[in-house]
């Protein structure tokens, strides 16, 4: 039995991929136009939020046997892989005197891979509570982890609970 396919979300995933592509393009151009960084800033205030709203609205079947298995292979596996390709890639680049592999610090764009992992753990928890106190609940957490030191970038931690209440909205 083959899913029908939603163009509007076809084409509203197609569109944001544009918009971070192009957002990584005018990355290298931003100080050198007032014009350029004013768009730059723009795209960025509403790219990733918006995608992962859509990411939210796709997180079905997180009750389903099976599922936490299924998005580990979806998601962990291709972070594994593309991290050390990233370690490998920067140890040459940057001709660095020792190779080090740190799976727990997510290199460049990899971050949203291991946030989507985790935001479908926390679905499991948050979808049994009420939606307005779930999304409640997740913007004090995203408010309260700001002020945590040791939440950062290793595994990802401090985008994962700033932007989980989006993914929460686009799942409700």
């Amino acid at each position: 039995i083959m899913n029908k396919r939603s163009y509007y979300f076809d084409n509203a995933k197609f569109i944001l991929m544009g918009f971070v592509v192009f957002g990584h393009l005018l990355n290298s151009f931003i100080n050198d136009n007032e014009l350029i960084y004013a768009l730059y800033k723009t795209i960025y205030t509403f790219h990733m939020p918006a995608f992962i709203l859509v990411s939210g609205f796709f997180a079905k079947g997180y009750y389903k046997k099976g599922y936490l298995a299924k998005i580990a292979k979806k998601l962990i596996l291709p972070y594994i892989i593309f991290q050390v390709i990233y370690t490998v890639f920067y140890y040459f680049l940057y001709r660095k005197d020792t190779f080090q592999l740190d799976l727990f610090d997510p290199n460049w764009a990899l971050w949203f891979l291991i946030s989507l992992f985790c935001w479908n753990i926390m679905l499991l928890g948050f979808a049994k509570l009420k939606p307005i106190l779930a999304i409640t609940l997740s913007i004090v957490i995203a408010l309260l982890v700001g002020y945590v030191d040791w939440v950062s970038n290793y595994l990802s931690l401090s985008r994962t609970f700033v932007f989980f209440p989006m993914f929460l909205i686009g799942y409700h």
